[in-house]
């Protein structure tokens, strides 16, 4: 697979520095964003090619995230991640054109499955 730069919008640093470590092992290039505002200024200013979105941020709610990526940038590839799941979330943020939804505490392979499989 090539080579990925991948944006984590997730307030939780545990969340951000494993997917850190487990994606940059596998040759990606691995920025993190802290709130869901941080998130978007910086999908706006890069050039990447996966986001994973947690659902729950400090400041604005990763559906809203989801829906201004979305209206901005529809070819771009979003993985929501939450800890709060449910089949009717996971529903509906793949209506809303998520790639793909991994509940938390998900596994370093259901991670890197999750982004080769939704973002070839």
């Amino acid at each position: 697979m090539k080579s990925l730069r991948i944006l984590v919008i997730d307030d939780e640093s545990v969340i951000c520095d494993a997917c850190d470590l487990v994606l940059t092992e596998k040759g990606h290039t691995v920025d993190y964003c802290k709130t869901g505002k941080t998130g978007l200024i910086a999908i706006e200013r890069g050039t990447y090619d996966v986001i994973l979105l947690d659902m729950k941020l400090p400041d604005i709610d990763g559906m809203e995230v989801l829906k201004s990526v979305r209206e901005k940038m529809p070819a771009l590839c979003v993985i929501v991640m939450t800890g709060y799941s449910s089949m009717s979330n996971a529903v509906q943020t793949m209506k809303m054109g998520a790639a793909d939804y991994l509940a938390k505490p998900f596994t370093d392979d259901e991670l890197i499955e999750s982004v080769e499989k939704a973002c070839p």
